[in-house]
Order: structure tokens, then sequence, then C-alpha cells
């Protein structure tokens, strides 16, 4: 029981929504009320400026990857019956998406879901950090920044999947990049990548037309 437990309890921190309590307690301003729209990491930059925007992303990735953390810190135990680690992150990824507390209206879950794969294979979210920052640097836009990192992860996901280090070595680099096999890892990543993907049309929509923001406003 303990394992799905903590399913929920993954979905209620991950529906938690940062952007939104972090505009209106320090800055009397509701992220949903201006910009996009959107409650995530990226319109609170735009609306709330660099330093709020900052703190609001540290807490988005926080609440994708705590759970994941302390299941592979086995800080529940080694003798607990839990499910598979990133099946928490990915549950926080849905609270994020689909937020009881919002009425299940919520943000993209790049940051959150970013938060998931950083404590579970942390190398790999390196990678996908890199790929962010080239497409970022590149492009300047955020939306197509976001999407390139999701897709360099799925990537990733899917060489350790078939040729990475044998789980049952428990080595480091079976911790830092994933083991090899691990087909849930794949098969998760492969869904949030195509969630977003899919939730970033309007974006790509956006940008065809010439109308999608640019990062100028992470130098606020």
């Amino acid at each position: 029981m303990l394992g799905y437990g903590l399913l929920i309890v993954a979905y209620l921190i991950g529906a938690i929504p940062f952007s939104v309590i972090v505009g209106k307690v320090f800055c009397k301003t509701d992220v949903r009320e201006h910009g996009s729209g959107n409650p995530g990491t990226t319109n609170a930059f735009r609306v709330l400026g660099r330093k709020w925007g900052l703190l609001v992303f540290v807490l988005d990735i926080t609440k994708g990857g705590l759970i994941v953390l302390l299941v592979r810190l086995n800080v529940f135990g080694a003798d607990a019956e839990l499910l598979h680690p990133l099946a928490y992150g990915f549950a926080a990824a849905v609270g994020h998406v689909v937020p009881v507390y919002l009425k299940f209206k919520g943000g993209k879950a790049v940051a959150t879901g970013a938060g998931a794969l950083t404590a579970y294979v942390p190398l790999l979210a390196i990678f996908g950090l890199l790929s962010y920052g080239i497409a970022l640097k590149m492009s300047r836009y955020v939306s197509l920044a976001s999407c390139t990192a999701a897709v360099t992860m799925l990537i990733g996901a899917s060489v350790v999947f078939f040729i990475g280090p044998d789980g049952a070595s428990e080595s480091a680099w079976v911790t830092l990049f994933g083991a090899r096999g691990d087909w849930v890892f794949v098969v998760l990543t492969a869904i949030g990548v195509v969630s977003i993907l899919l939730r970033h049309i309007g974006n790509f929509k956006n940008i065809a037309r010439g109308v999608e923001p640019k990062s100028e406003f992470l130098q606020k």
C-alpha cells in the first residue's frame, strides 16, 4: 500500500501551483491573468521577472524530483514494496498538468518533469539541460528549447535502454545514467515527451506566425 500511497502524495506535491503562490504572496500578481495565462515556470519568468521566476523554477524542479530521490535513497526502507522510482516523478508531473488545487488547469510540466529525471538519471539530465541551453541560445524561444530538451532526454533514455550499464551491477554508472533494459524509464519518458510536445502545439503555431515571445523576459 505504501507504494501506491506515495503516488497520491507525489501527485498532490506536484499539483502545488508555486507560480501562483509566489506571484500572489510576493508580487501581488496572479500569473494566470497575465502573459500566456499558463501557471507554469516560463510564464512566471515572463510575468514575475527573473528573481521570482527562478524561485518558481527551483520549486517546480524540486517537487518533481522529491519523491523520486527519497525512493532512490531508500528513505522508506530497503524492503519497502515501492513502484519504479520514476513512477512518482510521473505522478508529480501529472499533478502539475492537472492540479486539483487549480480546477485541473495547470502548466506543461517541463520543469517538474526535468526534476523527476534529474533525480533519477542525473548525467542524462545534464545532457538535456545542455540541449536546452543551446536551443535557447540559437532560437531564443523557451518553448522550442523545452521541447528540444525533452526529445534529447527521450533519445538518451532509448540509448541507455539498449547499450547502457547493467542494472544488476548497481554501479555508480547505473545511478548516474540509468540501467540497460529499463523499459519503465523509456515508456514514462516517452509519454511525458509526447505530452510536452502536444501542449506546445500552440507555441509552434505562434513561432510560425512570428508572434511567439522570445526569451528577453529572462533578463528582467
